[in-house]
């Protein structure tokens, strides 16, 4: 029995030994409470995030309606004595809709202790035109086509119509399904001019405009490059559309 007592002591005496040893290693002298006595808690990090987007939002000059929608975050943050003191950045661009990473980095007495990210959504709304059926391909649109909805803004790069003046006549470059915002590159001008229309050619030349009599190749759009033939020289000319019975040689 004393065998076994004593065995049975050294046993213990290992074990506990063995998970005590690295952990005193892994803290060093003094308990964590000492070494970290001060915390960052994790719901402080999402605000000064939202902080940094609303002012880069504001620097942008976007004052539409807008919605930071909160995604994830760090969590509370144990830290060294000290002064903290936080700055938020942006990696990137705010890309409207997608997921926006804000970097919180945490100073002790100036120094660079940790960064941290932020995760949010940013969602901007405004009051557009949008189809009120679908629109076909070379339809001219006209008032009854149009509505205006208040609409999530997908991309900074798209203009967003917002003046039924800006589609009036213009027609739609691809079919346009109901309910979608329109943007700017989604229209183009008619078709205003035919094969074989007579027109007038027009070249400048160190100041000098020569008008010659031409014939249209090409279908035409005002401001498109399109084929032309001198109608004099039977010359095969390139030059842009100005109007229904004017194309500018290049």
């Amino acid at each position: 029995m004393k065998i076994r007592s004593v065995f049975a002591a050294i046993l213990c005496l290992l074990w506990s030994g063995f998970f005590f040893l690295p952990e005193a290693c892994a803290y060093g002298p003094g308990t964590q409470m000492e070494r970290y006595p001060q915390m960052l808690p994790a719901s402080q990090f999402p605000v000064l995030a939202a902080e940094k987007l609303e002012a880069t939002l504001k620097e942008q000059g976007e004052n539409r309606r807008h919605e930071l929608k909160f995604i994830r975050g760090p969590q509370t943050m144990h830290c060294p004595p000290g002064e903290i003191t936080c700055e938020a950045t942006l990696p990137r661009q705010i890309h409207y809709g997608a997921t926006t990473p804000v970097y919180v980095s945490v100073y002790i007495d100036g120094k660079f202790y940790r960064r941290v990210n932020c995760y949010y959504r940013v969602v901007v709304y405004d009051r557009v035109l949008v189809a009120a059926r679908d629109l076909p391909l070379e339809h001219e649109i006209a008032a009854s086509d149009v509505r205006m909805e208040e609409r999530e803004i997908e991309s900074k790069a798209d203009v967003y119509l917002a003046n039924s003046s800006e589609v009036m006549g213009r027609v739609p470059a691809h079919v346009i399904r109901e309910g979608t915002p329109i943007t700017a590159r989604m229209l183009q001008s008619p078709f205003v001019m035919e094969p074989g229309t007579k027109i007038t050619l027009v070249a400048n030349h160190n100041g000098i405009q020569v008008r010659v009599e031409g014939v249209a190749m090409q279908r035409g759009r005002i401001g498109k490059i399109i084929r032309v033939r001198n109608a004099a020289s039977r010359k095969v000319l390139r030059g842009k559309v100005v109007d229904a019975t004017t194309v500018e040689i290049l």
